[in-house]
């Protein structure tokens, strides 16, 4: 009887140890990119109301999850910029490793004709400074996160009279109520979505529109952002939903069912994949998402190194967190760490800035 008991007590200090082990360590990145200063009313509210729904759904996440630290990076008014995203994706992104991570963008969008890529050009307000989308998300592949979400509210439609800004499709009229019962949110469900699942990347593509199809945005962030909201809602309030493939045709088919009723064709794009994580090497020359100076490629090895020291400070934060959880140390005590991580990480950002600043000035 003595031996059953030890063999049971041990049997419990081994599970929980191994919980402890896999406890929360991730951060969540938050890439904000909306066009909130366009000269469109409905453009403007409908990023105000986008951005809102996010929050809450990050907060949510967090909660749920056990994460202690949101990273948000704000590219709206006049951070919305091709050159300020280059510079989250070339360097302030490498403080992300097996992390969460969130791109939403709201604004223009459109197809150069002739393209293969299912994706819209991201119009960062000129055609000079616009993007493929695929592009962005390769970018943020490469970083291995354990999860990446992208939301993209945009036309892709193709266009050939590049004098005008992108043509996109406003509705003016009251949102449609939908109502759904009352729910919490499952932490369990939460934990099997939003896993890390060791070597691989899992992807999920929300996009309003597919080929040749334009975005129907509206005050309330639109029907596609709406359905977004109401089937994570329900997803994670207790519904029986499979995984994320069917999560996302749920989305796109619901999408696709409202926008019929009101007398529209939307058709989004909505799917997921999984990505093997790359094997982790030393860091290549630095990728751009627009041509450099030649005083800006001159300064690209600085980036490069600071990139490196971002990498491994994000690990060694992560192993300070593994280690405080395996201590057993409360809540409060690892919100004060993942404080001082944060402070931390932005001061080494502000001597990056200062030496690379420095570097451009040499070089000019």
């Amino acid at each position: 009887m003595q031996y059953f008991k030890t063999v049971v007590l041990s049997l419990g200090i081994l599970c929980v140890a191994l919980s402890t082990s896999k406890a929360e360590t991730r951060h969540i990145h938050l890439i904000k990119v909306f066009d909130n200063e366009n000269h469109d009313y409905v453009i403007r509210e409908g990023c105000r109301s986008i951005g809102f729904g996010i929050d809450q759904e990050v907060n949510l996440l967090a909660a749920n999850l056990g994460i202690l630290s949101v990273i948000e990076y704000d590219l709206t008014g006049p951070n919305f910029s091709l050159r300020r995203l280059d510079e989250v994706l070339n360097y302030e992104m490498s403080y992300q490793e097996r992390d969460i991570v969130i791109f939403a963008y709201v604004g223009h969008g459109f197809r150069d004709p002739g393209s293969a890529s299912p994706y819209p050009n991201l119009y960062f307000r000129t055609y000079d400074q616009s993007v493929n989308f695929a592009e962005i998300q390769e970018r943020i592949q490469e970083k291995s996160p354990s999860l990446l979400i992208n939301i993209v509210v945009a036309c892709n439609v193709t266009i050939t009279d590049y004098n005008t800004p992108p043509p996109y499709q406003s509705v003016n009229a009251n949102p449609e109520v939908v109502t759904l019962p009352k729910s919490g949110r499952s932490g369990r469900i939460y934990q099997g979505l939003f896993a890390d699942e060791p070597g691989v990347t899992k992807v999920v593509n929300l996009f309003s529109a597919e080929k040749e199809y334009y975005t129907f945005i509206s005050n309330d962030g639109g029907i596609f952002f709406n359905e977004i909201l109401y089937t994570f809602q329900e997803v994670l309030g207790g519904q029986p939903f499979n995984n994320w493939s069917d999560i996302c045709a749920t989305i796109a088919r619901r999408t696709i069912a409202r926008s019929e009723r009101k007398g529209m064709a939307q058709r989004p794009l909505c799917e997921y994949a999984i990505r093997l994580s790359p094997v982790t090497v030393a860091s290549g020359p630095s990728r751009s998402l627009f041509v450099p100076t030649a005083c800006e490629t001159a300064a690209r090895d600085l980036r490069r190194k600071q990139r490196d020291q971002l990498r491994q400070l994000r690990r060694f934060h992560r192993d300070n967190m593994r280690q405080a959880r395996q201590n057993n140390d409360d809540r409060n005590t690892r919100r004060l760490l993942a404080q001082e991580q944060r402070v931390e990480y932005e001061n080494r950002k502000l001597r990056h800035e200062k030496e690379y600043q420095r570097h451009l000035q040499l070089c000019r």
